[in-house]
């Protein structure tokens, strides 16, 4: 929940008068920053969930450019203080942060060293991954971030690691029982791909969670017309199981194509079919493949559609362009896309096909995808 604080002095002091717990996560003073009145640069506080009505009635009508941007959280979801349509921190975190607060030179509460060092993990990682100059596997790239001197100085209080991979924030979370999972997982593809962003890791994560991989082909608009919808499927069905077929309506072409896999629709058309696929035996590429090319294709078999491709534009007489599908490169990419075009209970519905198709892949042993960490 998004307001604006005209004196934060005197809203803390309002919270504390009113006892509603509440810990400033990062932002404002207590590491080091000053964000001004109408800045871009914002304050993120966790309130308990109680507080949220409160504090939006607090905030009413202070104007964006004599506030100060204040991010609210609550406790758990549904509260109206949500992050990417869910809590901001799994539940026992949060809980933990308000219940071990301390207060920062008698102006606020902030979190004990501890639950802030996992905080900032858990927002590092899951929130912002490469975008704080994080690597996925190399910990030396995290120097570059810019609060890196806070976290090494928090970390070297606590006794633990600061050069951190994002891998290495992750296995650090999951100990704790603080690593993400699945619905938080889905949501925050879902958000990155609508601001067009890719993360290394986190498709490195989900390609290591589970053995199989779930994937996602859209066929093209001058192919269907052509004729070629069922060769399509036909094909695809050689290589995967299908779980589902919809047609997208001209209204989400419309609306949502900036989004999907291949956005540069001026050959072949718009996308008019998506179909959901699962692997149960990936053929996993090794790392020299994937630095080669197509470093996010973890799966050598969807490379089986550039033959289908030049078959339909021989058999089509289509332009050398005129490519008839796209897949997504891998599961974190197929998850990403999938609220464009099921709904929520549609989406849950695929997920748990999935999961029944790959519970047989974990009684063998079924190995997911291993790149090496």
């Amino acid at each position: 929940m998004r307001v604006y604080l005209r004196d934060p002095q005197a809203f803390f002091s309002w919270l504390d008068e009113n006892r509603f717990r509440y810990a400033v996560l990062r932002g404002y003073q207590n590491m080091g920053e000053h964000p001004r009145r109408g800045g871009k640069d914002d304050v993120d506080i966790l309130v308990e969930d109680r507080a949220v009505e409160a504090v939006a009635q607090f905030c009413r009508g202070v104007p964006k450019r004599l506030g100060l941007k204040c991010d609210i959280y609550s406790v758990s979801a549904g509260r109206g203080a949500d992050f990417v349509g869910g809590a901001y921190f799994p539940e026992t975190l949060a809980r933990a942060i308000l219940e071990n607060r301390m207060r920062w030179q008698d102006a606020f509460y902030v979190p004990c060293d501890r639950d802030l060092y996992a905080s900032l993990l858990f927002h590092l990682a899951y929130q912002k991954a490469e975008a704080c100059k994080a690597d996925a596997l190399d910990p030396l790239a995290f120097r570059t971030y810019k609060r890196y001197a806070f976290v090494k100085a928090l970390a070297q209080r606590l006794g633990q690691p600061y050069d951190l991979s994002l891998f290495d924030m992750h296995r650090l979370l999951a100990a704790q029982g603080y690593g993400i999972d699945q619905p938080r997982l889905a949501r925050t593809l879902q958000n990155q791909f609508k601001q067009l962003f890719k993360s290394r890791f986190f498709a490195l994560l989900a390609a290591m969670a589970n053995p199989g991989e779930l994937n996602l082909f859209v066929l093209r608009a001058k192919a269907v017309r052509r004729g070629f919808r069922q060769a399509m499927l036909d094909e695809i069905a050689k290589h995967y199981t299908l779980i589902a077929v919809r047609d997208i309506p001209w209204l989400t072409r419309l609306t949502k194509a900036k989004y999907m896999r291949g956005n540069k629709w001026r050959w072949g058309g718009w996308p008019v079919v998506a179909v959901v696929v699962f692997d149960p035996a990936p053929q996993w590429r090794t790392a020299d493949e994937c630095d080669q090319e197509h470093p996010l294709v973890f799966n050598r078999r969807q490379f089986f559609k550039r033959e289908l491709r030049d078959r339909i534009i021989s058999a089509g007489r289509l332009y050398h362009k005129d490519n008839a599908l796209h897949s997504t490169d891998n599961e974190a990419e197929a998850v990403g896309h999938l609220d464009l075009f099921f709904t929520p209970a549609e989406e849950a519905a695929l997920y748990a096909r999935a999961e029944e198709l790959r519970a047989p892949l974990r009684q063998k042993g079924a190995p997911p995808f291993r790149p090496g960490v």
